[in-house]
């Protein structure tokens, strides 16, 4: 059975939410109409990464297993996306998707210990940059096999994204829990197979069908963590955790739903700018993420030192500083010059 592709198909009239008709729209306005897409996004992503840092602490969530176990669970309303332009079932599109999203879900809990042992502002930029430079090496193998070799161009604009996320990461004394390496190329190895693996599924069927196929891959990713004792512990243990105060227990499930509610529009919108573009460019404009998470965590660590713990120092903020402007730089090559051929 061939798949059309989701963006060759008309529009299902019956959806109330067709994302072939966003996608005519923002193509208006050219060139590279992801960008604003992955944007939006990742401004979204850097509010939660904040939270994320915020519910690891010991005093409210704490256990990496346990928050994303939680997080498994709040993937089961994206199920309400099925009336919406939904292909019920193309096989090798809903295998694709599945393992897309146990793939992400192990990605979360590997950076969910990098940021509990870390500072935020430095563990979140490390961990996109594993997970771009895991994406341009299976990128440029593919590239060899098919003779779609990169242009400069796209390169220059990839690098300069990944070293302005490095230069965010790096410098100062900064705090390394045991494992945060490990923890950082394991996330960005599952992170780079699910964006990879969710591509070809949204070529395949269609984006919203992708969409909540790797959400049920997540939950079910989820549900598995109860098979390895040490993960079992720590979710089982949730309900001493938050057995009191009770205003402390209340201040926790505002906040994960506050969390879940910015982490998953930040999630549709660079999900939907990987439809639209290429996995390896929007995940090098991560960048943005990070360069927010460092403005609002420092401004955070004034307020609460005790969980947003960031050692800046002049020369280190001006390190900083730069490393923003290469990832600007980044980002206009990349809408002006990029051809992005030869990139998954």
């Amino acid at each position: 059975m061939i798949v059309k592709p989701y963006f060759q198909r008309p529009c299902n009239v019956r959806a109330f939410f067709c994302f072939s008709t966003i996608r005519g729209i923002l193509e208006e306005n050219k060139p590279m109409p992801w960008i604003f897409v992955a944007l939006s996004g990742y401004s979204l992503l850097a509010v939660s990464s904040l939270f994320d840092k915020f519910l690891l602490s010991e005093k409210r969530i704490g256990a990496p297993a346990l928050y994303a176990f939680f997080t498994a669970l709040m993937s089961l309303p994206f199920l309400v996306l099925i009336p919406f332009d939904f292909v019920l079932f193309v096989p090798s599109a809903f295998a694709l998707a599945v393992v897309a999203g146990a793939f992400f879900l192990f990605g979360l809990l590997a950076s969910y210990k990098a940021i509990k042992r870390s500072e935020v502002s430095r563990a979140a930029p490390l961990i996109g940059v594993a997970t771009t430079g895991v994406l341009f090496a299976i990128s440029l193998g593919f590239s060899v096999f098919s003779g779609k070799v990169p242009a400069v161009v796209d390169i220059l604009a990839l690098a300069l994204l990944s070293a302005g996320a490095v230069l965010l990461a790096t410098g100062g004394k900064g705090i390394r829990g045991p494992g945060f390496v490990q923890s950082v190329i394991f996330s960005g190895v599952f992170y780079a197979l699910s964006l990879i693996l969710l591509k070809q599924s949204y070529v395949l069927s269609n984006f919203a069908s992708g969409l909540v196929w790797s959400k049920l891959g997540m939950f079910l990713a989820g549900l598995s963590l109860l098979l390895a004792p040490s993960a079992r512990a720590a979710i089982l243990s949730g309900e001493k955790r938050f057995a009191k105060p009770a205003r402390r227990k209340i201040g926790t499930g505002v906040s994960f739903f506050l969390n879940q509610g910015f982490g998953g529009a930040g999630t549709i919108l660079v999900s939907y700018a990987v439809s639209l573009g290429t996995a390896t460019y929007v995940q090098g404009m991560n960048g943005v993420q990070y360069g927010l998470v460092f403005l609002f965590a420092t401004a955070l660590s004034l307020r609460y030192p005790h969980v947003f713990r960031e050692h800046i120092s002049h020369v280190g903020i001006i390190r900083k500083c730069f490393a923003l402007i290469l990832l600007a730089l980044g980002i206009w090559i990349a809408a002006v010059s990029g051809s992005l051929d030869g990139f998954l």
